[in-house]
């Protein structure tokens, strides 16, 4: 039997279900929550892999977050930029266009990814690294990416 077949699994809205989960998160805990669409793409993808959120103490260029970028409408992208109290967001998998809040807007950080059923901190040197790369590629990005599309699904 599939693990998939085992779970209960309920879907909400976004807008709901992770009002929900800021709220916990700013009680003080941690939540893993399963990855949806391809904006973090090569880095996760969708419905296979997760990340670990937790409260925000500090937030730099190259850190993964959860931002609320219009009311109710949630991301999980990457910081590129930081000017003052606004903040710019960009998806790994997205090749045009970027998102903007502000820093209060930026509701939860990355603690960890769960990529392929194994766990990997966001301030480990292997996550780090591939972050730095990642967005150094950003010129070539919409290449890699097709080539990526391209893999079949168990080398992603």
């Amino acid at each position: 039997m599939s693990q998939q077949a085992n779970e209960n699994i309920v879907e909400l809205p976004n807008d709901i279900f992770l009002k929900g989960v800021r709220d916990l998160i700013e009680e003080g805990h941690t939540a893993t929550l399963r990855v949806r669409g391809n904006s973090m793409r090569p880095f996760l993808e969708d419905r296979r892999d997760s990340i670990v959120l937790t409260a925000v103490t500090h937030i730099e260029v190259g850190d993964a977050v959860l931002a609320e970028i219009t009311p109710g409408k949630y991301v999980f992208h990457r910081i590129i930029a930081i000017d003052g109290e606004n903040v710019t967001l960009k998806g790994d998998g997205n090749v045009n266009g970027t998102e903007h809040c502000t820093k209060a807007d930026v509701k939860a950080n990355a603690l960890a990814v769960i990529r392929k059923g194994k766990e990997y901190s966001t301030t480990g040197k292997r996550w780090l690294r591939y972050s730095k790369l990642w967005m150094r590629l950003d010129p070539v990005r919409r290449w890699l990416l097709a080539i990526h599309r391209r893999l079949p699904r168990g080398w992603r």
